[in-house]
């Protein structure tokens, strides 16, 4: 690897430590907790019944492998197991996956990785010995009391804010407020903290479903499409409101944090992030087309297709929502999920993701593999197994179509710990994912390149089952 690919690859973990902690000398050790939302305090709040499907927490729980491709040189990746050498080897061939590795005595897959690494003393005492050399900082995915606890006992401070500003500024409500405070269009809707709050503010709104129109019930601090109920009729809203009631009968609290906004139909998904400094300083980094499929994100188009004018309004959003963030004590990653409506009018604050987003560990990658003239579309693929599915049979299974060098196109697989998180033992059926960024010279390319993609998964799987 040359020294300007390294510099290159390694270009925005330097810029995140001169924000978080003033110096581009810092060793970070990444903590990849994801979906740290389950992880927040909501005691004695009502919530509607989440249902969980099949093995998605051992999957979501592996998903700290990402940050092979997020980490600088000389920092640290906490890992539930060890990576395929030959990931890191292919990730070594093109500037990435020189972070140093530290991984689990025993994966407890039930378990996050914090909670993984809370279980492990092995671990403990090795990030206590990393710690005690100064300048080192634990950098979660985002934080919760469950990082702060890891915090106290290694004696390693946090490079982020308190879990309580996470929470706070993370509330759907929240960007509602700053919406309106600062001036940004957004979404008819209503803030609804108790059974009382919510009714009011569905009688308001139940015009919208007599000119056949939909309402969205959101839980405020729902995550990856977790606590989306979809309201058509009056019925339905009736038998949420009766979920809700009998369990504020047993639990003598009638509190809740639901929104409830107005179905949009729109043009595109968007995601854009931004980074806000130690001081106060708002760096706009990049706006992607973000694909939703029932609200859950499934990857990222980029460059985005938006006009000058679009995203200069994204631009001057981030801004105006970066300074306010920082006076109510945040600072660090910022993703904003925005949409564009049918009409060409552009939201550009659905929810405020104040922490890494999916889009913060393509970074790097895009930077390195997406220059001018060149398409990227970061994707998941799902995938039925029967059996454990080597780094190198799915390599070998995808042939011309893994990323190319000299070609400068085809898919790098950025997540492989995804596809096998779920295994359990030979002949039993178990879903896994995929991740991996594709790239092509022409959008058509790199949709032909997803669909062959997909179609060569589908065939390998029919042949197995």
């Amino acid at each position: 690897m040359s020294k300007m690919t390294q510099e290159l690859t390694h270009n925005f973990s330097v810029k995140l430590k001169q924000a978080l902690t003033g110096s581009p000398e810092s060793v970070f050790i990444y903590i990849n907790n994801f979906e740290v939302e389950e992880q927040w305090n909501q005691d004695n709040t009502l919530k509607l019944p989440s249902i969980s499907v099949g093995n998605s927490t051992e999957i979501v729980n592996r998903m700290e492998e990402l940050g092979v491709f997020l980490a600088g040189q000389g920092d640290y990746v906490l890992l539930k197991e060890k990576p395929d050498p030959h990931l890191i080897a292919d990730a070594q061939d093109i500037g990435f996956g020189y972070s140093l590795l530290l991984t689990m005595e025993n994966n407890t897959p039930k378990l996050n990785i914090t909670e993984n690494i809370l279980n492990c003393e092995a671990t403990l005492k090795r990030l206590r010995e990393i710690g005690e050399h100064g300048k080192v900082y634990l950098v979660p995915f985002g934080v919760s009391s469950k990082e702060e606890e890891l915090s106290q006992r290694v004696g390693i401070p946090l490079a982020v804010p308190s879990s309580n500003v996470f929470q706070q500024v993370n509330d759907k409500g929240y960007s509602r407020r700053l919406n309106q405070q600062l001036g940004i269009r957004q979404i008819y809707g209503k803030e609804c903290n108790t059974i009382d709050e919510l009714k009011d503010g569905f009688n308001e709104m139940s015009h919208l479903l007599d000119q056949g129109n939909l309402i969205v019930m959101k839980d405020a601090l729902g995550v990856s499409g977790k606590g989306i109920t979809v309201i058509s009729d009056r019925q339905r809203f009736d038998k949420v409101l009766k979920m809700l009631e009998r369990q504020a009968s047993k639990k003598g609290t009638r509190k809740i944090n639901y929104v409830l906004e107005q179905w949009i139909d729109k043009i595109c998904d968007l995601n854009y992030q931004f980074l806000i400094d130690r001081n106060g300083q708002v760096e706009f980094i990049c706006v992607k087309e973000s694909l939703v499929k029932q609200g859950v994100h499934q990857g990222h188009v980029m460059p985005s297709r938006l006009s000058n004018k679009q995203v200069q309004t994204l631009k001057e959003s981030a801004e105006a929502i970066g300074m306010a963030m920082y006076k109510d004590g945040y600072f660090g990653m910022v993703g904003v999920d925005a949409i564009l409506d049918l009409d060409g009018n552009l939201y550009p604050n659905l929810e405020i993701n104040a922490r890494f987003n999916m889009s913060t560990y393509q970074i790097n990658i895009q930077n390195q593999l997406i220059g001018p003239g060149k398409w990227g579309l970061a994707k998941k693929y799902t995938m039925k197994l029967k059996d454990y599915l080597p780094y190198d049979k799915l390599k070998k299974m995808l042939s011309t179509l893994n990323y190319n060098q000299m070609k400068e196109q085809g898919l790098l697989i950025n997540n492989f710990a995804t596809v096998n998180a779920a295994f359990k033992e030979p002949g039993a059926l178990f879903t896994g994912r995929l991740y991996g960024m594709l790239v092509a010279d022409s959008l058509e390319a790199l949709f032909e390149l997803d669909a062959s993609i997909e179609s060569k998964l589908k065939e390998w799987e029919a042949e197995k089952h």
